[in-house]
This record gives C-alpha cells, structure tokens and sequence, in this order.
C-alpha cells in the first residue's frame, strides 16, 4: 500500500479569523492527530474554530 499524505487539520481563530495550521501530535503507528495552537499568533486570544466548521460557526 502505498503512503498517502496527510493533511493537516486548520483551524481559525475566533477573534480575528487568521488561519493556523495545527500542531501534530504523534500517534501510534505512524499516524498523526492535530491541536490548535495555545494561542493566535496575531491577537494572542486562545479561542479557535476547525476550519472544517468554520461556516456553521456562529458567535
């Protein structure tokens, strides 16, 4: 079986909408799972959204 990539999970922050990449987190056998950061790197806020939900997002 040949190695599909993986793609990693987006999230966007609550307070100003900059997008992130999440941090892998290393699972077992190979595989990964992603976070979202401890904080926005443009506004410092903690809050974020998967990008995946982001439309059905409401504040």
């Amino acid at each position: 079986m040949a190695h599909a990539p993986e793609k990693p999970v987006q999230y966007v922050c609550e307070n100003c909408q900059i997008t992130h990449a999440g941090t892998p987190i290393h699972e077992s056998g190979g595989e990964h799972t992603f976070e979202p950061p401890d904080s926005c790197g443009g506004c410092d806020e903690s809050s974020f959204i998967k990008l995946t939900n982001w439309i059905h997002h409401h504040k």
